[in-house]
């Protein structure tokens, strides 16, 4: 890009500098163009902390954040500017598809149309998920549940709003339409959900060198991140009092009080300050202490009615602080598991008919619950490299009933069901709002596989049920069995078992439900765990054993020969 110069020597001409800062900058590209965001001038005032972060151009940036902190709009705005003063192509990625119509029309369309040449830019095609600038450069908006629309888009930057909501298996397709650039820009942002899922997995903000925004004491000047139970800060800010009136937020060191009226205008001097320095990514977290918007009273609402109800709960530490929250039952830990650990080994003699689970991935993974006195007991885990080697450990057991994968290896999973018919159920899991039941067992019908449909939220939450409630034992080798994982302290069996994690969330008919979501870990030893349960709900078929059945036979033929 070549810079003219005015005719005063070394002084730079102050259209073309105010060009490059606008090209640099979206922040001041969008108050230049007086962009109006969500009905209002878009303005760094009180929010201060959004400027480095639009101004960011690392190769990946990711935020976990409060609710209602302008990142959204932020992140709207920056795609804009890419589009039409960068040249680059850009996939704004949401949740769901239906989401899709409402956010482009309530939220990106209003923004174009509040400044004339923005809107002649996008005027060529100008649709409801996709716009496109006068140089043929692309705004595609696209939801992650709608795999073969992920396919088919090349971009440079990709934006993803509400990660920890996102549809995770679809994911890796979306990185791959950057594969064909030299750009390769990624922010992903996300109000949090539960430790270790989307936002706050192991390849995500702990990988990050976790930005912290600080503001400087006016009583001290000590620069500090307001905050309340940070593990990795040293201090707390706020004190809790009876009610939420009688909060405050204070500074540890000189006890000056952050007043309602005091807070935003703080944003103005304060700073990002890097917590992990060697990261692999750029990280930045904020919380709703730093608020332009909100009284410290309307953030502690929700704590305080989550002493009574835990939705209330979540919704504190997710919305307003911007972290993780994991309540009772919402995902399996290493410190449930352990719990769950008796004197016993795996194998011996079974004290019940085995109910045997069978999850198909890259290998097969088998678990196999016994029963005894309302108790399931891990019997034992087995992996196998091919079908046949599942097939011959089938064949050697004793009386069993199984429900297995029915995906993705679905002819051979239908083959083995009809060998072991009556035994063997192929499963199908429903991720579904209102299944009523939490498996369907289809008739046992002469040549055709018998089939179980399973209400997959059902189904995990009856799982970790069974855990917490004692119902559900391990053996004390437990954290030994699986996979061999010489980097943890346990092997695949517990890595698998802590994957996935109960998520809240909005269905397209407004209505929030429940449903587990997987990161990007493999989770083949609970869903096994899961199917084996299943099979639990049914008994296997009356069987003869083969020698017995001989015997009889020898005795009937002697007797009638007498």
């Amino acid at each position: 890009m070549s810079i003219a110069l005015s005719s005063k020597r070394g002084a730079p001409n102050t259209a073309t500098n105010r060009a490059v800062r606008n090209l640099a900058r979206p922040d001041e590209w969008a108050i230049d163009m007086g962009l109006r965001v969500d009905g209002h001038n878009f303005t760094l005032e009180k929010g201060e902390y959004v400027r480095q972060v639009i101004r960011d151009y690392s190769p990946e940036i990711v935020i976990p954040k409060a609710a209602q902190m302008r990142f959204t709009v932020t992140m709207l705005v920056r795609a804009l500017h890419a589009v039409s003063v960068r040249g680059w192509n850009v996939l704004y990625l949401l949740p769901l598809k239906t989401g899709a119509v409402p956010f482009v029309q309530g939220r990106i369309d209003p923004i174009i149309e509040s400044n004339p040449s923005l809107a002649q830019e996008f005027k060529a095609v100008d649709n409801r998920l996709h716009k496109q600038s006068l140089k043929k450069f692309n705004l595609y908006i696209r939801g992650t549940n709608i795999k073969n629309e992920l396919q088919e888009v090349p971009v440079d930057f990709q934006v993803w709003d509400e990660r920890d909501r996102m549809v995770e298996e679809n994911l890796g397709d979306a990185r791959h339409r950057m594969d064909g650039s030299h750009i390769k820009k990624l922010i992903m942002l996300s109000t949090p959900t539960v430790e270790g899922h989307g936002i706050y997995s192991d390849d995500a903000w702990d990988i990050s060198d976790q930005h912290r925004w600080e503001i400087p004491c006016p009583g001290c000047n000590r620069f500090q991140s307001l905050n309340w139970n940070d593990k990795a800060l040293d201090y707390n800010n706020l004190k809790v009092g009876s009610d939420r009136s009688d909060c405050v937020l204070e500074c540890p060191w000189c006890q000056h009080v952050f007043s309602d009226e005091e807070r935003p205008f703080l944003n103005a001097l304060g700073r990002w300050t890097p917590y992990n320095p060697d990261g692999e990514v750029r990280g930045y977290h904020i919380n709703q202490f730093n608020s332009p918007t909100q009284t410290l009273s309307e953030i502690m609402r929700d704590y305080f009615k989550g002493l009574r109800e835990v939705k209330y709960m979540r919704a504190f530490w997710n919305q307003s602080m911007g972290l993780p929250y994991t309540a009772v039952g919402d995902r399996f830990t290493v410190e449930l598991l352990d719990k769950c650990r008796e004197r016993y080994e795996v194998g011996g003699i079974p004290s019940s008919y085995l109910q045997i689970g069978i999850d198909v991935g890259t290998h097969i993974h088998a678990w196999c619950w016994t029963r005894f006195n309302n108790i399931r007991r891990l019997w034992n885990v087995k992996l196998f490299q091919n079908f046949d080697q599942l097939d011959r450990w089938l064949s050697s057991l004793p009386q069993w009933v199984g429900v297995i994968d029915a995906h993705p290896e679905k002819s051979k999973s239908r083959e083995l069901a009809l060998k072991y018919h009556g035994r063997l159920y192929m499963g199908f899991e429903q991720d579904r709002d209102q299944q009523g039941e939490i498996a369907h067992f289809g008739s046992v019908k002469y040549q055709e596989a018998p089939e179980v449909k399973i209400d997959r939220t059902l189904a995990f939450d009856t799982v970790i049920g069974e855990f917490l409630n004692g119902r559900a034992r391990l053996p004390y080798s437990a954290r030994e069995l699986g996979e061999h994982l010489p980097r943890k302290d346990y092997n695949g069996v517990y890595h698998h078992m802590i994957q996935q994690a109960r998520v809240e969330e909005e269905n397209a008919r407004g209505i929030i439900i429940a449903r587990w979501k997987r990161n990007r870990n493999p989770d083949h030893w609970h869903h096994a765990c899961m199917f084996a349960t299943i099979a639990g709900y049914t008994t296997p078929p009356l069987q003869i054993p083969g020698g017995f059945s001989s015997a009889m036979n020898k005795n009937v033929i002697s007797g009638a020969g007498s």
